[in-house]
């Protein structure tokens, strides 16, 4: 018996959860603190509209977690109960349709984002000298890095639904802990500023889903 079948069969409950939990736990407050990571090293710029730009920018960016969640723990919670049923292959049925659904989504809300992103940054409550800012960090993190930063999401929940939840946080934790080393590299080494802090995220969440891959 493999270790995904002991902790879904046979260990008791209480540990089975612990076992499964506390790692996606970690994983979540990893999450929160490179979500913060761009915010803290823009504030170090003492620039108030690249803040500005960054906190109400998030709110878009953050669309593509919902994204991910919806095809994540859908589809992971429907596979883990298709797998306990022996019905493997309708959970890699789920899987394929989980998989391609999070590519189409999110690439129609980065490609609707990259044609009406001016008015949506607006809404979001952009000024003329915070626009630019918004724009620069909406193109790197959600237009060119939407697909991978959902993929990368689904693929975790995926992992955690089979038992490998230690595995699905890992990625997360990855990335996370490369976001937070990139951010001042880009933002002040390279002097890109808020582009520098979208770049990072983007290229954060693009090694996460090549650890998951």
């Amino acid at each position: 018996m493999d270790k995904k079948t002991l902790i879904f069969e046979k260990m008791p409950v209480w540990k089975a959860v612990a076992t499964l939990a506390v790692p996606a736990i970690l994983s979540q407050l990893v999450t929160m603190i490179y979500n913060l990571a761009d915010t803290f090293y823009i504030g170090r710029t003492n620039d108030p509209y690249m803040v500005a730009a960054v906190s109400y920018s998030f709110g878009a960016f953050a669309l593509l977690a919902a994204i991910g969640n919806l095809f994540g723990i859908g589809g992971g919670s429907l596979m883990a109960r298709m797998m306990g049923a022996k019905r493997l292959d309708d959970a890699k049925k789920v899987s394929a349709f989980s998989l391609y659904g999070t590519i189409v989504v999110a690439a129609v809300y980065a490609i609707l984002l990259a044609i009406f992103m001016t008015p949506i940054l607006r809404l979001l409550g952009a000024s003329d000298l915070t626009l630019q800012y918004g724009r620069d960090y909406l193109f790197w993190t959600t237009v060119v890095g939407g697909v991978p930063t959902t993929l990368g999401i689904v693929l975790g929940h995926f992992l955690r639904s089979e038992g490998e939840s230690k595995l699905g946080s890992i990625g997360i934790a990855v990335g996370g802990l490369l976001n937070i080393i990139l951010d001042p590299i880009f933002i002040f080494v390279l002097d890109l500023d808020v582009a520098g802090a979208a770049l990072a995220t983007m290229v954060a969440n693009t090694v996460a889903l090549g650890y998951y891959a």
